[in-house]
């Protein structure tokens, strides 16, 4: 967003403050993460803290202005040296009428929302007018208010002149990921789309289409999904009375909320409870030895010992076992599945499964494709899956190209969650975790279509692989640190080493992480450019595909970029963002491992 049109929209707005307070942390304590009710503008005056708006870190040395919009989330931590700091809310309505470029301008880049962080150049004037503000604030003259709003006006002139000096870059909040949380926190209150609106700072048309985008479902229907997830769990968990957990999940008619459960799961509470009694009861009852002699109830893919190099057993966390004809009950995220017949015709909605499956030689029939890839399938799995059909992407499958198929296995994850029912009614369906080991994945397959040995030998060949390159690599690298990052939607999204992919490098091959990529709580962090320099990697691998192309030539570009160490040293490799993210089986693991090697070696 340029200058120009943010001078325009705070020209063409009312400003209200609704709040300003003085803050004071001492070393040890912390402000919690909490959603902002409004715009704020946060000054800190001095000592040494960390300052996160919705996850992405600054560091407030002494003087940092950090402004935040409606629904982020902002938190203080590891406060180091006593910390001061204002926060003034306020509030910005655009005054009407007003051209419609305005108006557009005011929808696809707010100024009023968005997230940005500078050390100021001069910070006197800054604190001067907050702490004037502050002192005024609390005064019970309304004369004193309507001053406190002129000096408002001052402080915002004095901030957007430095921060034009200071060349300060803003992002844009994602709405979605606001909404999400709002929602799977609030639950239980009464929400309605135009509150749920009012409380992100939009307009509810704008909101629906941002869900529809992402998810292929409104907001309300989303709202649904988290109730009845939460009203299952009580009802599995909790003895509570139907009456209690209908409020507990934000219903006040227990009678409504059973009309709900039932058309959406196809039971009515009562029987849910009942059936996943049922279900924990056989859990915990042992199998007869004359079938847990057949396939183990479970079998290992790890080592107990963590220092054991023999890979040989592997452990299936979807547990398959067989009845007496042999044919496979598979145990999933939406219960049991007893299959009638051995499947030849398997339908994936998650292209990993197509990998996997394309491994042990029996190739689905049908694969959803990934929205990155431009008509076709990245590197060797190129000319191995022209024949499979296309069925849409994993975020919107098409239902009737599915069933035209006529499969005798769906397999599908918690993208399609909501589609599960109609997808049963087509053919037997399960549903995996997209997120699991991709060995595991590989083994629970091979035993659905027969291919037990065949999942053994693919992952006895990758550990032979990937231990010889482990020893190559060490002795290269000697140490150095490798990072794994995605430029994404104005920042550097860092893969921590609990990212799936990036455990190839950590866990599998050894190399070190550097230590802001630590972490075992997420999978990711969202870092801005300015903040690449304390990543201090000295190797980079760069996600890059259609969506970020053009973000990552404009990095490049930058002072801060050239003059990253990795970047002088000439460390730095491209890669396939959709091959090391998407396809995680055996086929694409194996491609990347490749490219490790002849990047790092």
């Amino acid at each position: 967003m340029s200058f120009e049109d943010q001078l325009m929209l705070w020209n063409h707005a009312s400003l209200k403050v609704l709040d300003v307070r003085r803050v004071t942390l001492h070393p040890g304590d912390c402000l919690p993460a909490y959603q902002l009710p409004s715009s704020v503008f946060l000054l800190t005056t001095r000592g040494v803290a960390q300052v996160l708006v919705d996850g992405v870190s600054y560091q407030a040395e002494k003087s940092l202005v950090c402004h935040a919009g409606k629904g982020a989330q902002l938190e203080i931590a590891e406060v180091e040296e006593a910390l001061d700091s204002y926060m003034v809310f306020y509030q910005a309505v655009l005054t009407m009428p007003c051209r419609r470029e305005i108006l557009r301008l005011y929808h696809t880049s707010n100024p009023f929302r968005a997230q940005y962080a500078f050390a100021p150049s001069h910070p006197l004037p800054l604190f001067s007018r907050v702490e004037q503000m502050q002192r005024q604030w609390q005064r019970p003259d309304t004369l004193e208010k309507f001053h406190v709003k002129a000096l408002f006006h001052h402080f915002v002139y004095d901030l957007l002149q430095q921060s034009q000096a200071q060349g300060s870059a803003m992002t844009q909040p994602q709405l979605l990921t606001h909404a999400i949380r709002y929602l799977e926190e609030r639950y239980a209150e009464p929400i309605t789309l135009n509150s749920l609106a009012a409380m992100l700072d939009c307009n509810a048309r704008q909101l629906q289409r941002h869900f529809k985008a992402r998810l292929n479902i409104g907001p309300m229907e989303y709202l649904l999904q988290v109730r009845l997830k939460q009203a299952k769990a009580l009802l599995r968990q909790t003895n509570l009375t139907l009456a209690q957990i209908a409020e507990a999940v934000g219903y006040q008619d227990s009678y409504y909320f059973s009309r709900m459960f039932k058309k959406y799961t196809g039971v009515p509470p009562r029987h849910y409870k009942e059936q996943a009694e049922a279900l924990e009861m056989r859990r915990q009852t042992p199998l007869p030895p004359s079938q847990s002699s057949i396939v183990p109830d479970r079998v290992q893919l790890y080592s107990d010992t963590a220092n054991d190099e023999n890979h040989s057993h592997y452990r299936v966390n979807a547990v398959i076992h067989r009845d007496a004809s042999t044919l496979p009950i598979i145990k999933h995220q939406k219960g049991e599945t007893a299959l009638q017949k051995k499947p030849e015709k398997i339908v994936v909605l998650d292209y990993q499964y197509l990998d996997q499956l394309l491994k042990l030689g029996k190739p689905p029939v049908a694969s959803v494709f990934p929205m990155t890839l431009s008509g076709s399938y990245p590197g060797k799995l190129k000319g191995r899956a022209q024949d499979i059909r296309v069925l849409g992407t994993k975020e919107a499958p098409d239902l009737e190209a599915i069933a035209q198929t006529a499969p005798d296995l769906i397999i599908c994850t918690a993208f399609q969650e909501h589609l599960f029912e109609k997808l049963a009614h087509i053919a037997p369906t399960v549903m995996f975790d997209r997120n699991e080991d991709w060995r595991t994945t590989l083994q629970t397959l091979g035993s659905i279509v027969g291919k037990e040995k065949t999942a053994r030998h693919a992952l006895n060949a990758y550990q032979k692989r990937v231990a010889e390159l482990k020893a190559a690599l060490t002795e290269k690298l000697g140490g150095q640190s490798v990072a794994l990052i995605r430029p994404r939607d104005q920042l550097i999204r860092l893969q921590t080493t609990k990212h799936r992919t990036a455990k190839i490098l950590y866990d599998d091959l050894g190399m070190a992480p550097p230590q802001m990529a630590v972490d075992r709580s997420k999978t990711s962090s969202s870092i801005s450019l300015e903040a690449m320099p304390a990543l201090n990697a000295d190797h980079l691998i760069v996600l890059q595909d259609g969506s970020n192309a053009e973000l990552v030539e404009e990095y490049q570009q930058t002072p801060i970029w050239k003059s990253l160490p990795a970047v002088q040293a000439d460390q730095v490799y491209m890669a396939n963002t959709t091959l090391w993210v998407g396809y995680y089986g055996p086929i694409a693991i194996h491609q990347i491992v490749d490219e490790i090697a002849e990047a790092l070696l």
